[in-house]
């Protein structure tokens, strides 16, 4: 679209790109075709402002002049060239695709280059490519020639896109196992002072476990003989006073003993089967 600067209003669109071939220069745009009673309206380069990627910018309404207005423009239009859609070959018959727009100098006009539609050098995403722009373009009816050089340098252009981005596939491949490496011996690194510390909580476990087991036996043990001698000083006492001391001597006077018989110091007072008590 067009939109003047005075006003900030939308005044016409574009229909299509004033080109003279002669001097491979744009020289304005075409807004209204020319008609039975009416002459075509074009917008001349030197009253535009400003070229962006969603508008032109022209000073007021007053840029959109009759073509008539415009004597190189005016001929160009009688020639009735038009590019848009053109095919362009090489001279050697080699496809390089269908004009869809063109890349220009917006103070001066020239051409810098076109891009087309699908070809032998098309991109694999937006189907387009860029064909620089040639001092020996031919432009017929049909389609458009340019020399074999210009095919040459296209190529060279996708070799080099393909190069940085093979390069950037590989270095991002690089940085990719690199990262994968240092993850693996991290979590080798966490594994190993993980299992260590599961070891010594294990040893330290077992460690508690037999240092308690002891602590439990010796009391068990002391409990035990303890327990032994209370039996020992409750059965004597029982019977000393069930039966009088002077009856147990008489019972037991001329009798061997059955076992070995122990002072309270541990001393042998009488051994089994080797002595009777007198």
């Amino acid at each position: 679209m067009v939109v003047t600067y005075d006003t900030g209003k939308k005044i016409v669109r574009i229909i299509d790109l004033i080109f003279d071939r002669e001097r491979n220069q744009l020289l304005g745009f075409l807004v209204a075709e020319k008609g039975l009673f009416r002459d075509a309206k074009v917008i001349p380069l030197q009253e535009v402002q400003a070229i962006g990627s969603d508008a032109i910018v022209v000073n007021s309404k007053e840029s959109v002049v009759k073509a008539h207005r415009v004597p190189v423009i005016k001929e160009i239009l009688h020639q009735n060239i038009v590019l848009r859609k053109k095919r362009i070959l090489t001279t050697e018959g080699l496809d390089l695709g269908g004009l869809v727009d063109l890349f220009f100098d917006e103070h001066s006009g020239l051409v810098e280059g076109y891009e087309v539609s699908g070809g032998v050098f098309a991109d694999a995403y937006s189907g387009r490519s860029f064909v620089p722009a040639s001092e020996a373009l031919k432009i017929g009816d049909d389609v458009a020639f340019v020399p074999p050089e210009t095919a040459q340098l296209m190529e060279e252009q996708v070799g080099g896109i393909r190069g940085a981005v093979q390069a950037t596939g590989d270095r991002l491949q690089d940085s990719a196992q690199t990262t994968n490496r240092r993850l693996q011996t991290a979590a080798q690194t966490v594994n190993e002072q993980l299992q260590s510390s599961v070891e010594k909580v294990n040893r330290g476990l077992q460690s508690a476990s037999q240092n308690a087991g002891e602590q439990l036996q010796a009391a068990t043990d002391a409990t035990s003989s303890k327990l032994q001698d209370f039996n020992r000083d409750a059965t004597a006492s029982l019977t000393n006073n069930l039966v009088d001391p002077a009856e147990q001597k008489v019972y037991v006077i001329g009798k061997c003993v059955e076992r070995d018989v122990l002072t309270p110091d541990g001393n042998v007072l009488l051994l089994r089967s080797h002595a009777k008590i007198t």
